[in-house]
């Protein structure tokens, strides 16, 4: 399922903590990728993904991660 690019997601959201997190996203202030599309800044892949730790994630039963760079 899919979560929803509420307030209350975005303030769980833990992508600026990541380590894929770019200065880009953090210029645009994107996050919660997961409730909404894949960025358009590049994203270092070979950095570790925090996406399951994220509560959002949990929530929503979310399998897979880096929804910065795939989407979902």
């Amino acid at each position: 399922m899919k979560p929803t690019n509420t307030p209350e997601n975005a303030a769980k959201c833990i992508c600026p903590g990541c380590l894929v997190y770019s200065d880009c996203a953090r210029g645009k202030e994107e996050k919660l990728f997961c409730g909404r599309i894949k960025t358009d800044c590049p994203m270092d892949n070979k950095q570790a993904c925090i996406c399951g730790s994220c509560p959002v994630y949990a929530e929503n039963s979310l399998t897979g991660g880096y929804f910065c760079i795939t989407g979902l």
